[in-house]
């Protein structure tokens, strides 16, 4: 049971370095900190990643997977969709997994694991690996959106429900890391109990009402999207002006008007 819950103190460790660094991006930016720090956090998933597939050691395998499964969620989860204010790249991609409809990915990849799991195509570390980046990503739909998607009276029952069945489920997952003899499933149970730790703290603390960096935060970004759109928009009208396309005549009557027009 130790190393299940010395596997937890690592990942809350992990988080709280991690927030540390997110600082210069969120609260305070900092111009072309997210060129440094987007590059520094491709290095250490890929070495992190590198080394829990070819390390001999098992144990010292599913140590590697659980940080290379937080440093996954860091780079493509957060680093890449996150826009800053200023530098020379303002925004890596516009692929933002965290929107509410990323739940289906989620449970194609959560079905996708399973199945590599029993089958063992891959190896049972690398599973871990993706089990981590899986179960955060599950997280963040929810952290991401509740604030926007549930009514602020309902958000102290809401999380109250949540927390009380991760509280069950990590009392579930304490009775089987201390039945547990192997380090490789009490690495696993420890992963498990690090992602329901994490949902209960949240469930009893910040998920109580709506979210306060999503209000400090989250307009100019919607503005920022709502004028590409509009943009996007202004566009495609210039392009049906060039091209004659008229409202409310279907696509076969323009195709049929060009055809007669090209053969003049």
């Amino acid at each position: 049971m130790k190393r299940a819950l010395l596997i937890v103190l690592a990942g809350f460790g992990y988080f709280f370095v991690s927030v540390m660094l997110f600082i210069p991006l969120r609260m305070k930016p900092i111009p072309n900190y997210n060129l440094f720090f987007f590059s520094l956090m491709c290095a250490v998933f890929l070495f992190l990643f590198y080394k829990a597939c070819t390390v001999q050691k098992e144990s010292t395998g599913y140590l590697y997977a659980l940080f290379a499964g937080n440093a996954l969620w860091q780079v493509i989860g957060e680093l890449a969709s996150l826009r800053v204010t200023e530098g020379l790249i303002l925004q890596f991609s516009d692929v933002n997994i965290k929107l509410v409809g990323g739940y289906l990915y989620v449970l194609a990849g959560w079905i996708l694991l399973f199945i590599m799991w029993k089958t063992q195509v891959l190896r049972k570390r690398i599973c871990f690996c993706f089990m981590i980046f899986l179960g955060i990503w599950s997280l963040e739909l929810y952290l991401d959106n509740y604030s926007s998607s549930v009514p602020i009276e309902l958000m102290p029952r809401v999380a109250n429900i949540i927390g009380a069945v991760f509280i069950v489920a990590t009392v579930a997952v304490l009775a089987l890391a201390k039945k547990a003899s192997g380090i490789e499933k009490q690495t696993v149970l420890g992963g498990l109990l690090y992602l329901c730790l994490s949902i209960v703290l949240m469930s009893f603390t910040q998920w109580q009402r709506p979210q306060t960096f999503y209000l400090l935060h989250e307009k100019p970004v919607i503005e920022h999207e709502i004028k590409a759109l509009q943009e996007e928009l202004a566009y495609l009208n210039q392009l049906r002006e060039k091209l004659g396309i008229r409202e409310n005549v279907s696509v076969l009557e323009q195709m049929s008007a060009q055809e007669v027009k090209d053969k003049k």
